[in-house]
């Protein structure tokens, strides 16, 4: 399999940024893709979600993946993400482009592959290849239900906007997602444009878990 780095989203972390058990399993997984198949980078997502730590679970992620046997510069961290939609569009706009990628796999759990591949496909677009994997975690039925409301949500709130149109989706994610809109937490800010991915997205810290 010839990636050129594995994303791993995150679930949930304790206040001293220790993993739960469903966040190490998928960095189990995507440690054991990125050995096996000799992929270069691990790219781990997710902000300071929790009111009572400072710690990034991306950085929390890190941190565990590395005492798992890779270098430290072979993980990259996207620290602005939310939920699984920022994940996608944050890694797109601030490592993926900016670093040339275009094959990647998405890590998760067994529940949550079909949302993220929906995710993932409709920010990224026919010009990526992206595979979508999940952990053997156990489920219930109310995990699925929780999928599917959010799945709604998704598509109400990009009803409008066009497959991989990054202007239109990062618009779309400002103005109508509660969790970047300022309607829960801070709303995000826009700030100067890069040459690499045409867009430099500041995001305003304050908590939900990244599968939200």
């Amino acid at each position: 399999m010839n990636y050129d780095a594995v994303i791993v989203l995150a679930n949930e972390m304790d206040i001293d940024g220790v993993l739960n058990t469903e966040s190490s399993l998928r960095a189990n997984l995507a440690v054991k893709m990125a050995k096996d198949f000799k992929i270069p980078y691990i790219i781990t997502c997710g902000w300071a979600y929790r009111n009572d730590s400072d710690v990034k679970i991306a950085d929390a992620f890190k941190s565990y993946i590395v005492k798992l046997g890779l270098r430290d510069e072979q993980i990259l961290t996207e620290e602005n993400s939310r939920d699984t939609v920022g994940d996608a569009v944050f890694t797109r706009l601030n490592l993926v482009e900016p670093l040339g990628f275009r094959k990647f796999c998405v890590v998760t759990s067994n529940y949550h592959v079909t949302r993220t591949r929906k995710i993932f496909n409709f920010v990224y677009g026919s010009n990526f290849r992206l595979d979508v994997i999940g952990a053997d975690v156990k489920f219930d039925d109310s995990f699925l239900s929780k999928e599917s409301e959010s799945e709604i949500a998704f598509d109400r709130t990009f009803c409008d906007v066009n497959v991989s149109d990054i202007g239109q989706i990062m618009e779309a994610l400002r103005n109508n997602h509660p969790f970047y809109n300022g309607k829960i937490y801070p709303k995000i800010q826009t700030a100067n444009l890069t040459a690499e991915a045409g867009h430099d997205w500041l995001v305003a810290d304050a908590g939900a878990g990244a599968d939200a």
